[in-house]
């Protein structure tokens, strides 16, 4: 089993665990605790301890060599492209910026504290750093990459690019109530995270978005056959959009289409589409030269033999 099935399968698993599990912890909790821990709380715990487990008790995915394979070398390597992806990134939303300030979207101004804005500045930064390395050591340089490897590029850019896109509209409700032991809870609480789907028209433009993000940081770890541009582009979006009000207030909450007219703000905007897809894009292959992809698995046994 390849290593991107293996841990997709431990994801499906992590789901069942705490889909069955929840009810049974949420009864516990309420009995124990004056103040227990809400449903959504207890059920991304489960998950995280189910998927923690198997992750430790699969051998192989904690060796190097599962890194490396994952396009992260030596850091001594990578940091300029780390570096230069974030600064790329944010660039581009400075320009979005001013674009939506000649709009007439956004009105530029510190409305904060210093202190407040630097709080806030670094709180985003770690965000944007640890989701950055996250997401694209398993949606580009797992999976991606092993979809490149098995099925081509055009399966591997769409497969893994919607996937990704999806995931960010798997939404858990922020109110979800239990009254004792319910063992079908768990279920219910995973169809209710899966309802803005229900809604397709409303994700629509976001999941495109997302997707021509995805698009671009693929491109990167093609280009480069390793996932640091990508973490420090995906950083770098991160950072800026967690940061924007700092540096401004939107005139309103619905900015129409074309700088987004619907959540995720910004994301869902055609002129974010066009800018990232041809901006950004092309920054990537301006300062990128294509890196030789290592062979598939089956030819390197074949020559090796």
């Amino acid at each position: 089993m390849k290593t991107y099935q293996r841990l997709l399968l431990f994801l499906f698993i992590a789901l069942a665990a705490a889909t069955i599990l929840s009810p049974w912890g949420a009864a516990l909790s309420s009995a124990v605790f004056y103040s227990p821990p809400g449903f959504g709380q207890i059920f991304g715990g489960l998950f995280i301890a189910a998927a923690t487990v198997l992750l430790l008790s699969n051998r192989s995915l904690l060796r190097l060599q599962f890194l490396r394979d994952a396009g992260l070398g030596p850091l001594s390597d990578g940091y300029r492209d780390v570096l230069s992806g974030f600064i790329l990134a944010v660039a581009s939303m400075v320009l979005l910026g001013l674009v939506m300030s000649l709009a007439g979207v956004f009105t530029p101004g510190f409305f904060h504290s210093l202190n407040a804005s630097l709080e806030w500045a670094v709180k985003a930064l770690l965000t944007a750093l640890v989701v950055g390395f996250l997401e694209e050591l398993f949606f580009r340089g797992v999976l991606f990459k092993a979809l490149l490897d098995d099925y081509g590029p055009a399966l591997a850019f769409t497969a893994a690019n919607l996937f990704y896109a999806a995931v960010h509209f798997f939404k858990p409700p922020a109110k979800f109530a239990v009254n004792g032991l319910d063992p079908l809870a768990g279920a219910r609480f995973v169809v209710q995270t899966l309802q803005p789907f229900l809604d397709p028209g409303e994700i629509l433009p976001g999941l495109l978005g997302l997707f021509v993000i995805g698009l671009v940081l693929s491109y990167a770890v093609l280009r480069t056959n390793s996932v640091y541009l990508s973490i420090g582009l995906h950083a770098g979006w991160v950072f800026a959009i967690k940061t924007v009000r700092i540096f401004g207030e939107f005139e309103r909450n619905d900015l129409g289409w074309l700088f987004g007219s619907s959540e995720p703000k910004i994301v869902s905007g055609v002129v974010t589409w066009i800018g990232i897809a041809v901006l950004v894009g092309g920054g990537v292959h301006l300062i990128t030269r294509p890196h030789p992809s290592p062979l598939p698995g089956r030819e390197r046994e074949g020559r090796g033999s």
